[in-house]
């Protein structure tokens, strides 16, 4: 292996660790709001079985 390759390497697995921490801390960001979602629809859910069950 040259240094070219040994360089490449390095280069575009850096690259790719950056992108998928990147991804991650996106998803981290975003998961208050999925979990509120998650909670708005299951008190949908239950409010609109109460309302059916009389």
């Amino acid at each position: 292996m040259d240094w070219n390759a040994i360089t490449l390497t390095v280069l575009a697995v850096f690259g790719l660790l950056s992108l998928f921490v990147t991804l991650l801390i996106q998803l981290v960001n975003q998961l208050p709001d999925l979990f509120q979602a998650v909670r708005r629809a299951l008190s949908a859910l239950k409010s609109g079985e109460d309302d059916t069950a009389e």
